[in-house]
């Protein structure tokens, strides 16, 4: 799937500044703006796919450039309203409008991560009216390897059920993909598929599932995919269990009871049973989401699909990323074959881009291939400092950059885990690495 494009356009620098980090620390491709000019320099750029457009700014306000945009036609992307505490009222006037939604600040990460994930996926799942379809690719699992033909096979029988759906695995094996297949392939294209995402959840999980405009509400006759379904409190996962074991649940804002009439497809990349073993998840709700188990094979267990996976990105991403094409030498394909994937087929998709983008011309070579590998693979050195002979906030400075940078090789550079251990907000912690010129991708595991 193509990497989402967001456009923020706020006149506060420090908010912009914020909303992009944590942004592209998701895995967003993110262009900003001060004010209503830039921002329509940044559509001539690159079309986004979701637009965090602020209200008040000093040469036009948003609703106004909302309203220029559409009377334009210049942009197709959803936009979601961004307001101060004064401004609430004028930002639900916007969604009459035509903004899909609004975030009210100072902003919550949660949800923010939240809006932006759902505003993503309801606009993947606007149908073409020239054909009808999804405008989603989603692409079956590629390999023939014993591993690969097994999920398949599981795959085709799953297809013909209405059971909840387990997926569990490494990072970057695939899971949300083959969710996403799952649900086409039950649905033919013709009902809701929506994501929640169980690490961006705040305190208020009964209404956002629940709700008349909630998830189970939305997802109707269709699926709710709930992805890191691992990261949910025991209060939340009782919550969970009680509405799956009545197959209902009441409505909120209607005081109506609605029957469970979709299917869950639950992802974790940690394997639950160890976390059921800690009393950290609820033996009886994992056996309800995993009427069905799905174990995604890593890399390590499928090393004879990497050349067809190579070839396979080589293909595509010139056609849907608009990079050069190279083919690439036996050699650098046997090279990338045998090495060490940590998260799997998207660093493995990440290493072929970067060929594609930064090589020369001509065929990848082999010694392209090492050289970027090699940089992969440099670890950050801390530079061991006497705290003691410096000044206290320096010393403390001093202590907070090597404890955060040590930590982040421990969860491997992911924000959202280093948040649990370090015991911050996440938008406290964005600010802190930025104030110690952390770059969570430049850390990697020892």
């Amino acid at each position: 799937m193509n990497q989402d494009h967001i456009l923020i356009v706020d006149d506060e620098p420090d908010i912009r500044n914020l909303i992009s980090d944590i942004l592209a620390d998701e895995g967003y491709s993110v262009a900003t703006a001060a004010n209503g000019e830039e921002a329509c320099q940044q559509l001539n750029i690159k079309q986004p796919n979701l637009i965090l457009l602020d209200i008040w700014m000093p040469d036009i306000d948003g609703i106004s450039l909302m309203k220029n945009w559409n009377e334009q036609k210049l942009v197709s992307a959803p936009i979601v309203m961004m307001s101060g505490h004064g401004t609430v009222e004028t930002a639900v006037e916007a969604t009459r409008l035509g903004a899909k939604d609004f975030i009210e600040k100072p902003l919550s990460l949660a949800k923010l991560l939240q809006t932006v994930s759902d505003t993503l996926l309801q606009s993947e799942q606007i149908l073409d009216d020239s054909n009808n379809d999804l405008v989603i690719p989603v692409v079956e699992p590629i390999g023939n390897s014993e591993a690969i033909n097994d999920i398949k096979r599981t795959l085709d029988r799953i297809y013909k059920t209405k059971n909840h759906i387990m997926i569990e695995g490494e990072n970057g094996t695939g899971k949300y993909s083959i969710a996403l297949l799952i649900h086409q392939k039950r649905h033919a294209q013709n009902h809701p598929c929506i994501l929640m995402d169980a690490q961006t959840i705040d305190n208020n999980f009964e209404e956002k599932i629940m709700h008349s405009n909630g998830c189970f509400m939305r997802a109707a006759s269709g699926t709710l995919i709930i992805n890191n379904i691992e990261c949910l409190t025991i209060e939340q996962q009782n919550i969970l269990l009680s509405v799956l074991k009545h197959k209902q649940f009441t409505v909120i804002g209607q005081n109506t009871v609605q029957a469970i009439n979709f299917q869950i497809v639950a992802i974790s990349k940690s394997r639950l049973n160890s976390q059921i073993a800690k009393g950290e998840f609820l033996a009886d709700l994992y056996q309800l989401l995993a009427e069905v188990k799905l174990d995604l094979p890593s890399l390590q267990q499928r090393q004879e699909d990497i050349p067809e996976l190579i070839n396979y990105f080589v293909n595509t991403l010139p056609d849907t990323e608009q990079t050069p094409y190279r083919k690439m030498s036996f050699a650098a394909q046997n090279r990338l074959r045998n090495h060490s994937w940590k998260n799997n087929i998207q660093e493995l998709k990440n290493t072929v881009r970067q060929l594609l983008l930064l090589g020369g011309e001509g065929e990848i070579s082999l010694d392209e291939v090492d050289i970027l590998l090699s940089q992969s693979t440099e670890v950050i050195e801390i530079p061991s400092n006497n705290w003691y002979d410096l000044p206290l906030r320096e010393a403390r400075e001093a202590f907070e950059r090597d404890y955060l940078i040590h930590q982040l090789k421990a969860v491997d550079g992911r924000v959202g885990e280093l948040a649990k251990v370090a015991g911050m907000e996440r938008t406290h912690l964005y600010r802190k690495l930025r104030a110690l010129n952390i770059n969570p991708k430049d850390i990697i595991k020892p």
